[in-house]
């Protein structure tokens, strides 16, 4: 399985959050598409705080193999849905994440 984390700065509008969410649907190669928009930061961490700027969404991105993910970079439709983050997204910091357990 491979899952790309976003982390997505700007303050989004949550029917622009809904309406990708939903432009996501037959996506060819993607299995799955998640999008949270950030609630808080505690302040209680157990551990250095980390200031990486402001994060104001969080979307993930799942795709169960290789070919599926080539398949979703060669898709004229994930294309046109970059172009609709783009009329919404300020900033983004993708991370292409391993599963350790």
């Amino acid at each position: 399985m491979i899952r790309i984390v976003y982390l997505l700065v700007k303050p989004m509008f949550r029917q622009e959050c809904l309406r990708h969410y939903q432009m996501s649907e037959g996506i060819p190669g993607l299995f799955k598409y998640e999008v949270r928009l950030v609630a808080e930061n505690p302040a209680d961490t157990h551990v250095p705080y980390l200031d990486v700027g402001p994060v104001h969404a969080i979307g993930e991105c799942w795709f169960q193999s290789p070919e599926d993910y080539q398949r979703y970079i060669e898709s004229a439709v994930r294309k046109a849905w970059f172009e609709h983050g783009k009329t919404f997204i300020g900033q983004l910091k993708p991370f292409v994440t391993e599963t350790l357990v």
